[in-house]
């Protein structure tokens, strides 16, 4: 609950500089790599996903951008040998959040630094199926929602006007079930790190 008494300041935030530059729009398409608790969860799978991004110029390189982000991390599967058991995770995430944004040569173009803040929403789901013949039934399913204050730091360069490319490094702590005995009807909750580094292309119009 702490953390959405934060939305209204993050999107209040880019509202400062509207006076005096109109923003610019954009997307990103981005990769994710898995680091620590986030990459044993995933099976060290890479995550794919995408953002709609508001960015507000201002004097001397400085710049705000406001975003909105889903991320998806591949489905992790656990299946003991010589057993008819199996679970599977899935792992998604939806973001809002501000950068602040630093471009070195003074102008919007180059190489420029970001750090940002924002609400992410993690949502977990946890499908256990038992063998029966040749096929998988599930037999139980369980949902884990986790929203909480992310962080992310990184440096980019803008080619063009349009076209930039961006790579961070992300902070969204989680919560997860204990998998110590995946066979255990009883789930305790594991707090998890959440940490990626995610390369994205980004384009603005």
């Amino acid at each position: 609950m702490k953390c959405l008494a934060l939305l209204p300041l993050l999107l209040v935030l880019p509202l400062v500089a509207q006076d005096r530059h109109r923003p610019t729009y954009g997307l990103s398409v981005q990769f994710n790599a898995p680091l620590g608790d986030l990459k044993e969860d995933t099976d060290q799978s890479l995550g794919v996903g995408a953002s709609v991004l508001a960015q507000w110029n201002l004097a001397q390189g400085h710049a705000l951008r406001s975003r909105m982000d889903v991320n998806v991390f591949q489905v992790s599967r656990y299946e003991p040998s010589n057993s008819n058991y199996r679970e599977s995770r899935s792992l998604s995430a939806v973001g809002f959040g501000v950068d602040y944004l630093y471009h070195l040569s003074g102008r919007p173009v180059g190489l420029y630094l970001t750090g940002g803040a924002g609400i992410t929403r993690w949502d977990l789901t946890t499908t256990t199926s038992d063998k029966v013949g040749s096929s998988y039934a599930s037999s139980y399913e369980r949902n884990r929602n986790t929203t909480s204050l992310s962080l992310a730091a990184g440096l980019g360069w803008q080619f063009t006007r349009i076209i930039g490319l961006e790579t961070r490094f992300i902070h969204s702590p989680y919560k997860t079930f204990d998998l110590g005995n995946p066979t255990s009807t009883t789930r305790t909750d594991v707090n998890r790190d959440g940490n990626f580094l995610q390369v994205a292309g980004t384009f603005r119009w």
